[in-house]
């Protein structure tokens, strides 16, 4: 598989910095998207010592990437933090493309179908967790969380929005894509029969990111609530686009919209953990 991409900077300066010291371990193996075609690429970690003298598994986290793919270190750091706090952390795949990808027009070619049909999106994102749900480090019974990074929160918002991951307890929006999709009730879209999960969706958002106005916020939260999924929203005043991402440090990244912000990065880490480690209950962050 070709290098990750990596955005330069050091792992103390990402949101989880060195989150422990166990040794974890991890693979990389491909998985079908919802058209039983299209391979996309799965990364996930664990740490073994978790497993030694049984117990049955260890709970699950999807983590869901920005807009330009899985295959990088941001996101793989994050999931080898995640396996070091006690869970089994998965980077899904919503493109299929087996390499990051920047041209905005390949971007288009691959997702912007899925874009416009959230429900075959929804789909997609369905296929990862039950791609996590099947491996053998995951509980057969325990929870299972959803955690993404701009178009990543959308991901991890619609798979709540389905309503077909049963075991899905909450689900963590960084800066993501905020708005109110058409997604088709699961029962309707794969027969009826189906098991709905209610899942907390815990919006973490910066008050001047120029890609979710407040109308679009507002109507996120509407919708959410109207699917009577439990969900909470934190605004960072002043705060941009990608705050969680130290390289968007530039004058053109603050005129495209996007500005780290430690500050946030760190409070929306913290209230991550917490909400993580408290099964999904939006009371403790």
């Amino acid at each position: 598989m070709p290098p990750l991409f990596d955005a330069g900077v050091p792992l103390e300066a990402l949101p989880w910095g060195v989150e422990g010291d166990a040794p974890i371990s991890s693979r990389r193996f491909r998985y079908k998207a919802e058209d039983g075609e299209t391979d996309l690429e799965a990364y996930f970690a664990w740490d073994p010592s978790l497993l030694e003298g049984g117990g049955g598994g260890l709970p699950g986290v999807l983590v869901a990437h920005t807009a330009i793919g899985p295959q990088e270190v941001f996101v793989h750091t994050c999931c080898d933090a995640l396996a070091r706090m006690g869970f089994a952390a998965f980077a899904l795949d919503a493109f299929g493309a087996g390499k990051c990808v920047f041209d905005k027009a390949e971007r288009d070619a691959l997702f912007g179908a899925l874009r416009v049909d959230r429900t075959r999106h929804a789909r997609r994102i369905l296929k990862a967790y039950d791609a996590l749900i099947e491996q053998p480090e995951v509980s057969s019974t325990g929870s299972i969380f959803g955690i993404g990074f701009c178009l990543g929160g959308m991901a991890v918002l619609d798979l709540a929005r389905f309503r077909s991951a049963p075991r899905l307890r909450g689900v963590v929006s960084f800066h993501g894509s905020l708005d109110r999709p058409q997604i088709a009730d699961p029962e309707v879209s794969q027969g009826s029969g189906s098991e709905k999960g209610s899942t907390s969706c815990l919006l973490l958002h910066g008050a001047a990111d120029p890609f979710s106005s407040p109308e679009n916020v507002a109507e996120c939260l509407s919708g959410l609530k109207d699917l009577g999924l439990p969900v909470r929203l934190v605004e960072f005043e002043n705060v941009k686009h990608g705050f969680t991402r130290p390289e968007k440090t530039t004058p053109e990244d603050w005129d495209a919209g996007f500005a780290y912000d430690a500050d946030a990065a760190a409070k929306s880490w913290a209230m991550t953990k917490a909400f993580l480690h408290a099964g999904g209950d939006l009371e403790a962050v």
